[in-house]
């Protein structure tokens, strides 16, 4: 075995030593959002689209790229180049500002997004395989019950935290010169928890109540993707992608806690323990489609549709406030021409978007629509074919109307991109 065969082994096994701490480290870190709204369901989504992307509002389905990993559309894992190694990780900040009619409020958060990495295993089969947030759950709402008797005003907080993550492993062939078929298995696990706790602004004679309510939860996913890349002419190429994500039932085991406080004591009574209830999540199916046309060298742009059947959901055989979702986006690329000496802004790729949809959520008999507006810039490393994605996103949805709360959101993407030919024999003179 030559030294430079021994070298790439070694900055290969260095590579994944990196990436399994880094999902470490995610794994046991707890992101705190802060999203009423994140209550339903199995909280906010994270899956419908690719982070680094977000300059043009997260299309991905008919997207192909060598550079990069979309793990939205299966298929697209053997557009990376023969002989070649793709890392990618991506962090991001969210912050939102939420409204009622007479309050409102600002908060934030930063997370690791998604880590991702792609490589051929020949010709025409290839791999990606990585981590992602599917979910976030975190929100604290309170409501008060107006008791003129012994009581008082009555409190009720609702405080929740945690989300559910994804280790995704997939695989794409490349059936002809022109047509790829994709599919990722993808092991969904997390904790869910749920709180109330019942108080009384009058303190003489009332129990302060603690319910609580922990969900585990596990099990797979499945998701297909095809893609059909049809060049038109030089420079010129168009993409047309399908997704299908098959409806699956996670595994939950629900530990249920009661405790009480009483006045001026310093003890906590324990009224009622389960552990480990048995029961199911139904995460419904789902259907993307997309387009993508690299008009030329300098401009490309495409468009993404996806719908999910959220009225099927159930957590426990219990329905939610949930509807069907769709959303459609689109987005445009411009690359300027490189030179010799160019600069950085001159070598960079920019990015726009649009997005709207009808999210899943569906509360008071009010539909939640979404719309939200990105842009993006891609710099790439001068004599590499590394780079650093940064992409900004608006999104509003929400309504103050119907005793709800309108939220606007904030959300800033950063992602590094590596490329490398690692598995390539070279020879020695």
């Amino acid at each position: 075995m030559s030294s430079y065969t021994k070298t790439k082994r070694k900055l290969f096994s260095f590579t994944l030593t990196i990436l399994l701490l880094l999902i470490g480290t995610n794994v046991v870190s707890q992101t705190r959002i802060i999203s009423p709204y994140s209550k339903y369901g199995i909280g906010e989504i994270n899956n419908h689209r690719l982070s680094r992307n977000i300059g043009m509002a997260g299309i991905g389905y008919g997207y192909r790229s060598n550079l990069s990993v979309n793990y939205l559309n299966p298929a697209s894992y053997t557009a990376v180049d023969t002989m070649s190694f793709v890392f990618e990780v991506v962090g991001y900040s969210h912050f939102y500002q939420q409204e009622t009619l007479t309050q409102d409020q600002t908060s934030n958060y930063s997370s690791l997004g998604n880590i991702a990495f792609s490589f051929p295993l020949s010709k025409r089969l290839a791999v990606g395989a990585g981590l992602k947030p599917y979910s976030l759950v975190g929100y604290k709402v309170l409501d008060q019950e107006k008791n003129p008797g012994e009581t008082g005003t009555i409190n009720y907080l609702y405080d929740g935290w945690g989300g559910i993550n994804e280790v995704f492993f997939g695989t794409a062939l490349e059936l002809f010169n022109e047509l790829s078929l994709g599919v990722n298995a993808s092991y969904l696990f997390g904790n869910i928890e749920d709180r109330v706790t019942i108080s009384s602004d009058d303190m003489s004679g009332f129990f302060r109540t603690y319910m609580t309510e922990t969900d585990n939860i596990n099990g797979f996913l499945f998701g297909f993707g095809l893609q059909y890349d049809k060049k038109i002419e030089e420079n010129r190429r168009f993409i047309i992608g399908l997704t299908y994500g098959h409806e699956t039932n996670l595994n939950i085991r629900r530990s249920k806690l009661i405790q009480r406080e009483l006045p001026g004591a310093t003890s906590i009574d324990t009224l009622d323990y389960r552990e480990k209830e048995k029961g199911d999540m139904l995460i419904p199916k789902n259907i993307g489609f997309g387009t993508w046309l690299r008009y030329n060298k300098n401009w490309g742009g495409g468009m993404d549709f996806n719908w999910q059947n959220w009225d099927d959901f159930h957590r426990f055989d219990i329905p939610d406030e949930l509807q069907n979702s769709y959303n459609v986006a689109l987005g445009l690329k411009y690359s300027p021409t490189v030179t010799t000496y160019s600069g950085i802004f001159s070598r960079a790729s920019y990015m726009a978007g649009v997005r709207y949809g009808q999210s899943q959520l569906n509360v008071n008999d009010y539909s939640f629509d979404e719309f939200g507006i990105s842009f993006g810039i891609y710099l790439p490393v001068r004599r590499t074919r590394n780079g650093v994605n940064i992409g900004f996103e608006y999104a509003q949805r929400g309504t103050t109307n119907y005793d709800l709360i309108k939220e606007d959101f904030y959300r800033i993407n950063i992602g590094i991109n590596i490329y490398e030919r690692w598995f390539e024999r070279r020879k020695l003179f």
